[in-house]
């Protein structure tokens, strides 16, 4: 017997992938895990940045590292996580940081 045997196990997984020109092998377009939260993701993100003004410069700091792990993460409780450390920093800052709760909690709904 002869040829190959591939097993796949998991989401996300292609099996063999074999590659005879140039760029990239793509599947599932190349923007894959970061259209998972779509909109919602974005419009947290959007208001993460109008709120870093309002924000010490240690606040900043860890609500950005949490926004950069955000956008990668497909793990709900680890995403979950992530959003509460970001609405936690941005209730403290009071009215200015509203729009960054709002927008976790609508991301988390969907």
């Amino acid at each position: 017997m002869s040829g190959d045997h591939i097993q796949q196990y998991g989401s996300g997984n292609i099996g063999k992938a074999e590659h005879t020109g140039s760029g990239d092998i793509v599947t599932g377009g190349k923007n894959v895990g970061v259209a998972e939260g779509g909109p919602a993701l974005q419009a947290l993100l959007a208001e993460i940045e109008r709120l870093r003004p309002h924000l010490a410069t240690a606040d900043q700091a860890e609500v950005d590292a949490a926004a950069g792990a955000i956008a990668e993460e497909t793990s709900a409780e680890r995403r979950r996580s992530l959003v509460q450390r970001i609405s936690g920093i941005a209730a403290l800052v009071g009215e200015v940081g509203l729009p960054v709760v709002a927008a976790g909690k609508a991301l988390l709904a969907g």
